[in-house]
């Protein structure tokens, strides 16, 4: 019995530690709303509701990356579209964009066709060097083979709703890349390159290689939020009409994953093993945002989790709390030293 005790006791004093050092400061930052710092001379609140609100969130979303270890291996963007405030961790860091390119060029193509460069009914003949896998097949999008005539708006469709990648290529062949990338300039998108195609053989990408304009494709979480930004604000022709196509999207495994189903949500993903990304519009009810995540954690993960912190603004909502876990570890030692 007085091993027993001895013990007990070592493990408590050891566990104490933990939680004196480690978990409960963590719990209280992530934890308590952070109260207003007040001025000394007339105790009037020198931080105002929203910057509360994001200084908590911040909080929150650090805490959360930091718990699925990707402190280093994720980019974020978020912005609050009542307040207008914005929480970004490592938000300009250059990334291999994967399939979210596929959002800017959608945008080149509704420009284009409001300059009446192209029409959106016109077909165009699927080429061999253009057909490459896809992200997902489903009985509404077969996959497009050579030869195949597709009409622009079937391929925009496809792109975004799919994410087909041979849609991809052919409208980089249509709208011409370097026309993308300028464009982009002038929405003021200035650390993003669309210039080169998706999933290509060996054989493809050395005949691509020598068309001009290319080069590797490469955003920032900054950049994508920013675009979203533009289509929810209608500085951008045709916002609604985009983003009706970013809200057919199916792939759902980051950030709709974990939230509730009826919320409408216009995002593009981008998959890339290790690379997984996803941003767009939540259209959260009084309270939508945009939220950009580029991570290479390996999984859409960790992006579904940092998506329902955001949406909730509690990181409560991802399981047991840090009070909860403290619980059970008191009550797991005393049933193993105590317990019969």
């Amino acid at each position: 019995m007085t091993r027993r005790i001895s013990i007990f006791i070592l493990l408590t004093i050891a566990f104490l530690l933990v939680v004196i050092f480690y978990i409960a400061p963590k719990y209280i930052l992530g934890k308590l709303p952070l109260l207003p710092v007040q001025n000394t001379k007339n105790s009037t609140p020198t931080l105002s509701a929203n910057e509360v609100e994001r200084l908590n969130l911040q909080n929150l979303l650090q805490e959360e990356i930091d718990t699925l270890g990707a402190s280093y291996n994720v980019s974020l963007y978020y912005k609050n579209l009542k307040s207008g405030y914005e929480v970004t961790i490592d938000p300009n860091r250059s990334w291999n964009p994967a399939s979210t390119v596929k959002a800017y060029v959608v945008v080149e193509a509704f420009r284009q066709r409001d300059l009446g460069l192209i029409n959106f009914d016109s077909r165009v003949t699927i080429k061999d060097g253009n057909v490459v896998p896809t992200e997902l097949e489903s009985s509404g999008y077969q996959p497009l083979r050579a030869g195949v005539k597709a009409t622009i708006r079937e391929l925009i469709s496809a792109m975004i709703v799919q994410s087909d990648n041979t849609a991809y290529n052919t409208l980089l062949d249509v709208l011409d890349r370097r026309n993308i990338t300028t464009a982009l300039r002038k929405l003021g998108l200035d650390d993003t390159i669309v210039g080169e195609k998706l999933s290509l053989t060996s054989d493809q990408y050395a005949i691509d290689a020598s068309i001009p304009g290319r080069q590797s494709n490469k955003t920032t979480a900054s950049d994508f939020g920013q675009l979203f930004g533009l289509l929810y604000e209608g500085k951008i022709a045709d916002s609604e009409e985009i983003l009706a196509i970013f809200k057919q999207q199916k792939i759902d495994d980051a950030i709709p994953s974990l939230l509730p189903q009826h919320i409408e949500i216009a995002h593009k993903t981008g998959t890339l093993p290790p690379y997984y990304h996803d941003g767009g519009i939540i259209y959260k009810p009084n309270d939508p945002f945009i939220l950009v995540v580029f991570t290479n954690t390996g999984s859409p993960d960790a992006i579904a989790r940092i998506a329902k912190v955001a949406y909730y603004k509690t990181r409560d909502v991802l399981g047991a709390s840090t009070v909860n876990i403290v619980e059970e570890y008191i009550q797991f030692i005393f049933n193993r030293f105590f317990g019969h």
